[in-house]
């Protein structure tokens, strides 16, 4: 089974708590954020974020806004505004619930997000890799950065990012 376009959607705020379940199947609760945190992410970027439905269920998501390359935000706090300059598309947290694991969500959000930043001309995607899910970034062409992670991501967790062709990079070279 393979995740279809009527299953993608944009997030809403009503389906913040349907998110907190899908974040602690995927995380349990040592990585759970509030919905004020996350509904706060979603008010700065809502074309950013999106959501994959099953049979009317959120099975999955995807919260990304704007940001600065050089370092990512912190975990747990809440955003009052987006930077002014941003240059890459953080990747805050793609989850997917247990079972619609290994069918494409992750995948058809993850392409969702690409395909935003290629609109906003931002050359790159930023995210914080848990410790145990750095290979599975890899396979997707991120790459470890210098910069280290903020507090609360947990041991071995890496900031990654991944450069995208746009037609802006295609022109230059």
């Amino acid at each position: 089974m393979s995740i279809t376009l009527e299953g993608l959607r944009p997030m809403r705020a009503l389906d913040l708590s349907a998110v907190l379940q899908v974040q602690r199947a995927a995380y349990g609760d040592g990585y759970q954020e509030s919905a004020e945190v996350l509904g706060a992410k979603l008010a700065l970027a809502p074309n950013c974020c999106w959501v994959v439905e099953q049979q009317g269920k959120v099975g999955a998501y995807v919260f990304a806004h704007p940001w600065r390359r050089q370092a990512p935000p912190p975990l747990h706090s809440r955003m009052e505004s987006l930077p002014r300059a941003a240059d890459c598309l953080f990747v805050h947290d793609v989850a997917v619930m247990p079972a619609l694991r290994g069918v494409g969500a992750a995948g058809a959000l993850f392409r969702q997000v690409a395909a935003e930043a290629a609109v906003r001309h931002l050359p790159c995607l930023t995210l914080v890799a848990l410790a145990d899910a750095i290979p599975y970034w890899q396979r997707h062409g991120f790459r470890a950065q210098p910069a280290g992670s903020p507090e609360g991501y947990g041991a071995g967790a890496a900031f990654m990012s991944l450069l995208l062709a746009t037609a802006d990079s295609d022109r230059s070279q």
